[in-house]
């Protein structure tokens, strides 16, 4: 009789037990909402030895990020690349060995972009749908050739320049707005900082983290491959 009573007991403790992990899952599960402000977060030119520190502090705010990385970077970051992918965060084409596009030959342009996405591709089975040109330097007759939508940015917080987590910050949080695309590189320990703060300030203040396409999407603009975007107004 005790052993049932045990059995009995056991069984109700799992019960309980996934019940509550459940709950849990389906109250963690991300919902975007378009009528409240939100953001993009983006960071070029890695991925680095920074940037999990970054896929951290999303990860753990429920949040998504998107990467333009660069093709020579793919190799040797194929398994935190594909782990990116999984956890939903957006990965966009940052040319191989950030080159001024706009001062290249056609094939060369070619080699630039396709050529990443092939090795993205054969690292994790993905391609990029969206692009950020090397310093934002684009024209007209590149656009014609380029296959997709080009991103560019509304809020650049010159961490590149400037190196500093609290500079850094202060560039987001006393300028941003609704709709705006950010601007950050993932190369620096100074910008993982900062991101720390800031990630969970955002929201407090209202803001939805989102990917650019997320973004786009959830204010009912199309992106168009030769376009250029600077936020979500365009």
């Amino acid at each position: 009789m005790k052993k049932k009573i045990l059995i009995y007991s056991l069984l109700l403790i799992m019960i309980f037990t996934m019940n509550i992990q459940t709950f849990a899952a389906e109250n963690t599960q991300r919902v975007i909402n378009p009528n409240k402000p939100m953001v993009a977060l983006t960071f070029d030119d890695g991925p680095s030895q920074y940037t999990p520190r970054i896929l951290d502090v999303l990860n753990e705010n429920n949040s998504k990020g998107t990467f333009f990385v660069v093709g020579s970077s793919i190799n040797r970051n194929k398994e935190l690349l594909t782990v990116m992918i999984e956890d939903g965060h957006e990965i966009g084409n940052h040319s191989y060995n950030h080159k001024d596009l706009t001062a290249i030959s056609q094939e060369e342009l070619y080699r630039q972009i396709v050529g990443t996405d092939d090795l993205l591709e054969i690292a994790t089975g993905h391609r990029t749908t969206i692009m950020r040109p090397p310093y934002g330097r684009n024209n007209v007759e590149m656009n014609k050739i380029l296959y997709k939508p080009i991103i560019l940015w509304s809020l650049d917080t010159r961490d590149w320049e400037n190196r500093n987590a609290e500079t850094i910050k202060n560039n987001i949080l006393d300028n941003v707005k609704d709709g705006d695309i950010i601007l950050m590189h993932d190369l620096y320990d100074s910008t993982a900082e900062a991101v720390e703060t800031v990630v969970p300030e955002l929201i407090k203040r209202g803001y939805q983290l989102v990917t650019v396409s997320e973004l786009m999407e959830y204010r009912g603009l199309d992106l168009v491959s030769g376009q250029v975007y600077r936020d979500m107004y365009k």
